[in-house]
């Protein structure tokens, strides 16, 4: 892709009035109109409700401006309130809620979920009328938003991290600045989990040579059809389904239109096919009890360190208490907000590409996800959506190839709002770009120092390039990457901060890892020989490749 250089590259619309940040970590490519209208809208929505019961000053907001994902914050109006008290309540709301949001999830928020994903997995959309399917589409969107509105709530888990690590960092002053999040590291989660399954099925594949032979030697679309054709296979290939059936629901990104595992398994076997080569030494098991041990170490010689100063311990207590939900809350809710949710939405309008497709009235099913909800009932009603997909499938497209700013607009001054803090340690502010062209600056995010040939990789799809020992250069990272930790040495990504899935999944597994580079991608090309110092923050282009 090309960088725009001028606003004929990329005009920003008249109606576009503040400031605005282009998304690249949750949407770094050109948004398809169901991801717009069903996604962006849902997240607006649903985020800026939960903020209002929070009483937060401000709501976020989405939009697409030539197709590529932005976001701002839009000021609530008070009313006869006015700000003054409004930013009261809001300070009384968040004292009193982020202590109790771990609990919350466990007991209310994740409950009152469940039986929507469940009601949707068990449907059966092809026996449904076209008014049937377009009506549970509707209710279902209703029940996508508020699975946002919980996921706004448990953003505010961010102020438990951030305040307990500015706290350490206060205190004990450590030499490396990412430590206070290596307490925070080392629980069960849903991605855990999905790690242990997958890592499973790569030792059952290594053990059976005919299976293993199979990998080896087969491309990922083909291994499903040649395991059909012996017992262990079929055998293999039951476990695989099960798999998927529970951790399946899962893609690159949030764009609506990328086929989940379960529906496109390639990416899982690819990435079996890359734990096949690996020694038992690489199980994510040893790495998860290595961040456990860290964490139990680093706890004890805090208030160990703290055992003579009662109030400083007793408000480390306090605040170790709130962050330390933070890992499980937000991955877990990916799984079930990001992932299931996302993929169960999939289903119906799916079910419509494919009378759309039948009725000649779209050239695919997938093309579907070219039209807007109101197009797609016209479709169903008769109308020849081609040439309209054709046509946005050119745009999308042509989108494709130009990077966007990341900016449009001037910031905003700063304000003492907490949450601004804990959202840029989520989002990255990158730091000033390196003179030296063989530096590249970002955030330090995991610690250590290694040094690696890098590998780029902009998709999943891509994953089969990297081998043990390698660098991982990105734009970003989602739980759905977390089995290409297990190879790699060190994470390089463009976006990001301390906060971010990246650099959770890094500490976790013990990488050194540098985010929000900005640059990264562009700059370094395969085969580099780079040392990344995860504790600066720094990048080194040691050779070229």
């Amino acid at each position: 892709m090309a960088m725009a250089k001028s606003p004929a590259e990329f005009p920003i619309p008249a109606d576009v009035e503040g400031f605005w940040q282009w998304d690249k970590m949750h949407c770094p490519r050109p948004q398809t109109p169901v991801t717009e209208e069903v996604f962006l809208r849902g997240i607006s929505e649903g985020f800026s409700k939960a903020m209002d019961e929070f009483a937060s000053p401000v709501g976020m907001a989405y939009r697409v401006i030539n197709r590529y994902a932005f976001s701002t914050m839009i000021p609530f109006d008070p009313g006869a309130e006015g700000m003054e008290a409004r930013i009261g309540r809001y300070q009384e709301i968040t004292a009193r809620m982020v202590p109790q949001i771990g609990d919350l999830w466990e007991r209310e928020w994740l409950p009152s979920i469940l039986p929507g994903l469940d009601k949707a997995r068990a449907f059966d959309f092809s026996a449904m009328s076209d008014s049937q399917l377009l009506d549970t589409l509707e209710e279902m969107r209703r029940d996508f938003v508020q699975r946002y509105v919980v996921h706004g709530r448990i953003n505010f888990i961010l102020l438990a991290a951030s305040g307990f690590a500015d706290f350490y960092n206060e205190v004990f002053k450590p030499s490396d600045p990412t430590e206070p999040y290596l307490l925070l590291q080392g629980f069960p989660t849903r991605s855990v989990d999905a790690g242990r399954g997958l890592w499973r099925l790569g030792r059952m594949a290594k053990a059976n040579p005919d299976i293993k032979r199979l990998f080896e030697e087969v491309a990922p679309g083909e291994i499903l059809p040649r395991l059909a054709g012996f017992d262990a296979g079929r055998s293999f290939a039951g476990e695989f389904d099960t798999y998927l059936d529970e951790f399946g629901w899962r893609s690159d990104a949030f764009e609506l239109s990328d086929p989940t595992w379960r529906e496109d398994p390639r990416i899982p076997l690819n990435t079996l096919q890359g734990y096949i080569s690996l020694d038992d030494d690489s199980d994510p098991e040893g790495r998860f009890q290595q961040a456990v041990s860290l964490r139990e170490r680093l706890l004890a010689q805090a208030r160990e360190r703290l055992a003579g100063d009662g109030e400083k311990l007793g408000r480390f207590n306090e605040l170790y208490e709130m962050a330390r939900h933070y890992l499980n809350v937000t991955e877990d809710h990916n799984y079930y907000i990001d992932q299931v949710g996302n993929g169960v939405v999939r289903l119906p309008i799916l079910e419509i590409g494919r009378r759309l497709a039948r009725g000649n009235a779209l050239a695919g099913e997938r093309d579907v996800f070219l039209l807007y909800l109101d197009e797609m009932r016209e479709g169903l009603s008769g109308k020849d959506q081609r040439p309209l997909a054709a046509q946005r499938r050119e745009e999308l497209d042509r989108w494709s190839k130009i990077v966007p700013p990341p900016m449009i607009g001037e910031p905003p001054p700063p304000n003492d709002d907490p949450m601004a803090a804990a959202f840029m340690k989520m989002f990255g502010m990158p730091p000033e770009p390196s003179r030296d062209p063989a530096i590249i600056t970002g955030n330090p995010a995991s610690p250590g120092t290694v040094q690696g040939r890098a590998k780029v990789v902009r998709a999943l799809s891509e994953a089969s390039k990297v081998q043990r020992g390698d660098i991982l250069v990105c734009e970003m990272t989602m739980p759905p990457w977390t089995p290409l930790f297990s190879t790699v040495a060190a994470v390089v990504a463009d976006t990001g901060g301390v906060l971010s899935h990246c650099a959770i999944v890094a500490r976790e597994y013990g990488l050194p890892c540098v985010v929000s580079t900005v640059v990264g991608t562009s700059v370094i090309k395969d085969g580099m020989m780079l040392t990344v110092d995860g504790s600066k923050g720094i990048v080194r282009i040691d050779a070229q490749a």
